[in-house]
């Protein structure tokens, strides 16, 4: 294992109002001669206004089946060779699949994200779930960086609000949950120091956001950058330092237990935030801080808002718990699911 590995991800980014319109010109200095564009249909829709006249109409296009899995990145590796560019327009899941299957081809990637939800766009590793789409069965990391990344910021702030909020979630948790792995015994490397200034960013700015849609240019580029490029780099940074801890796992537990409706990625996460906290104990000011935070903004304070039963908190805290879960077990050793059933509880009021 390496110990001091760095992953600069991506080679390019660009924030920046009009920034798809320049997509041919953007393709041409590059230099690609056979690009594909992967989405889905309902982003297809939705992005031709902030596209040059007719772009989708000179590519060829491939639409992705709606998961981050093995199967679906099989068959778009298979689909896709041949091109040298993926233009990839989507969310989390197919940003991911993008990624792997542009790894497997040794082609570029021009990832252009369509909802904040959060900055899977930009690391150089993907969360690959099970073929029904409802488990995180594990994750890949790719050998390259990604080629590009393109925000468009207008896009982007005028997506469905549950996706905004969950890339508020998603950004928080870099901050509630890292922080106890980037301690102050553990920062005299300089990456590592950087690391956790980045992780009170992610706080800081994003507590500062009310409502999103009337921030003014500066502050939705840095709302946007925040929730990209700054909680991305913690991942590359600080490697495995910069991993996450309860939030995510309380995250993985939901989606191997909950059934029917469910809440976005940083949403279910926002709640797990709050659950790491109440299993720490003695965290009065944040848990204060985090909870008038999620009243403001419209984030879950509890486990009904997430449309979860308390009869599954019991399987959680089991799954939760279990030694091989390294994810929790290099914080929290030796944590017994009855301890974590108690902190789930409290999410109940």
């Amino acid at each position: 294992m390496t110990e001091h590995l760095i992953r600069l991800s991506p080679a390019e980014y660009i924030n920046q109002v009009g920034i798809l319109k320049k997509l041919p010109e953007i393709i041409k200095q590059h230099g690609y001669q056979n690009p594909v564009v992967l989405t889905d249909t309902t982003v297809r829709e939705i992005i031709p206004d902030y596209l040059p006249d007719n772009f989708l109409d000179n590519y060829p296009l491939s639409l992705f089946s709606g998961n981050a899995t093995k199967k679906e990145i099989k068959r778009l590796t298979g689909l896709l060779k041949g091109y040298d560019l993926i233009l990839a327009f989507g969310g989390g899941q197919l940003m991911d699949t993008a990624k792997v299957v542009a790894d497997n081809l040794r082609i570029a990637l021009i990832n252009i994200p369509t909802l904040p939800s959060n900055c899977a766009a930009l690391t150089t590793k993907s969360i690959l779930y099970s073929e029904q789409g409802h488990e995180m069965i594990g994750a890949h990391r790719q050998s390259q960086a990604v080629t590009m990344v393109l925000l468009e910021p207008k896009l982007l702030q005028n997506a469905p609000e549950p996706y905004v909020l969950s890339g508020i979630g998603d950004t928080l948790a870099k901050f509630y949950e890292i922080r106890l792995r980037l301690t102050d015994d553990k920062l005299d490397l300089v990456t590592a120091a950087i690391s956790r200034q980045y992780l009170d960013i992610c706080r800081d700015e994003i507590l500062k956001v009310g409502d999103y849609r009337e921030l003014d240019r500066t502050q939705l580029i840095n709302f946007l950058d925040t929730i990209f490029l700054i909680a991305a780099s913690v991942d590359g940074l600080a490697n495995l330092d910069g991993r996450s801890v309860l939030a995510h796992a309380f995250y993985n537990a939901y989606m191997k237990y909950q059934t029917g409706k469910k809440k976005t990625h940083g949403e279910v996460v926002a709640l797990g935030n709050l659950f790491q906290l109440h299993l720490e104990g003695n965290q009065v000011e944040l848990l204060k801080e985090l909870e008038d935070y999620h009243q403001r903004i419209g984030l879950p304070l509890t486990i009904k808002d997430i449309y979860l039963d308390s009869q599954y908190l019991e399987d959680m805290a089991n799954y939760i718990a279990q030694p091989d879960n390294i994810r929790v077990q290099t914080i929290f050793p030796n944590i017994n699911s009855q301890e974590i059933l108690s902190a789930l509880e409290k999410l109940e009021i």
